[in-house]
């Protein structure tokens, strides 16, 4: 029997999947085509329940091996990205035209060495350069990044780098003024290379 035949006589319209089942207990049907949409129309004895129920028990399983075929590829993908991340040899990065986080270090840990609030970092930019206070962003930390064996560089966290003075030749800041990223080290101001 057809699809469309199955559909003029129960005016029932199945998707593909239930209509293979729908074939099958035609096929094991002990009767013509009315009869047995006769039989489906009316459920007589639960006949199309048990036709939907072993429909939907196929559709169960169907999604069941998916989900089981995702969750595989799932580990895969892991055992994967860890091989890739051995392979690609990643270690600790410091871009060396910045300022060395151990020299960052060494002035914060000192007992003397103030941790300077924006205004006040931002007053001594605009006394000692002249740079205009309100277009000054004060940074607080930078980026930490590793590099692979291929030199590919990835983000990794952030450090502290608040402002700090100690002494007219021992500070740091860094910070933003329009579109520009300076580091003051140590008196010495440079821009900031991302």
């Amino acid at each position: 029997m057809l699809k469309e035949e199955f559909e003029q006589r129960t005016s029932f319209y199945p998707d593909q999947a239930l209509y293979s089942i729908i074939e099958k207990h035609y096929m094991e049907f002990n009767g013509d085509k009315d009869a047995f949409c006769k039989a489906y129309k009316k459920n007589a004895d639960g006949f199309a329940e048990k036709i939907q129920r072993e429909a939907d028990m196929q559709a169960f399983k169907a999604l069941a091996a998916v989900e089981n075929a995702v969750k595989d590829y799932g580990f895969r993908i892991a055992e994967l990205e860890k091989a890739l991340e051995c392979e690609q040899e990643w270690r600790p990065y410091e871009d060396t035209d910045n300022v060395r986080q151990a020299d960052y270090e060494k002035l914060a840990n000192q007992s003397d060495t103030e941790h300077m609030s924006d205004e006040k970092a931002k007053d001594l930019l605009y006394k000692w350069y002249g740079f205009a206070s309100e277009k000054i962003t004060i940074h607080h930390s930078i980026p930490v990044y590793e590099v692979n064996r291929h030199g590919r560089l990835r983000k990794v966290g952030e450090m502290d780098r608040s402002p700090l003075y100690n002494a007219t030749d021992w500070n740091y800041i860094r910070f933003d003024c329009g579109r520009m990223s300076y580091e003051l080290y140590n008196d010495n101001l440079r821009p900031y290379l991302h």
